[in-house]
């Protein structure tokens, strides 16, 4: 399977979304109101997912209109389940181990073994990756949305 169009059609998708999200104002009842408003966490994701998919789509489209040969990792094996059921259950594993240890110690485990499973190859990025993040987003949740992300109980 080339992943080229799957990488075009997802970061189309996305893009829509990003779009509806950034330009309704609808979609809000309740939730937490900052001096910021309502809106603008989704707001400031939605940006994300737009820089982030244009920065997937847009050399996918541009590899498939020149049609440059395929490299090694732009082909998708798609031969058993093997894969699939282990991301399934590293997800559920998480799903059960974020309220017994906590955010800041699941989640780490849970994006090295996910990059593992999607052959990364930069080992010592995989590891700062997954240890940088968690905490980025923990102590973001925390300080700047006051949402509280399940803490280690020792």
């Amino acid at each position: 399977m080339n992943r080229r169009y799957v990488d075009v059609v997802l970061a189309s998708v996305l893009i829509v979304v990003a779009i509806l999200i950034l330009t309704q104002d609808g979609y809000v009842e309740g939730g937490v109101e900052t001096e910021l408003g309502s809106l603008f966490l989704p707001r400031v994701v939605a940006g994300f997912i737009l820089l982030f998919s244009a920065m997937i789509g847009i050399p996918a489209l541009r590899r498939i209109r020149v049609n440059a040969p395929l490299d090694r990792e732009e082909f998708i094996i798609t031969d058993g389940l093997g894969g699939v059921v282990l991301y399934v259950a590293i997800f559920f594993a998480y799903w059960w181990a974020v309220p017994v240890v906590g955010f800041l110690v699941a989640t780490p485990f849970v994006m090295f073994a996910i990059a593992v499973l999607l052959r990364g190859r930069d080992w010592v990025a995989m590891i700062a990756m997954s240890i940088i993040t968690p905490l980025i987003i923990f102590y973001a949740c925390r300080d700047l949305i006051r949402v509280y992300l399940p803490e280690w109980p020792f």
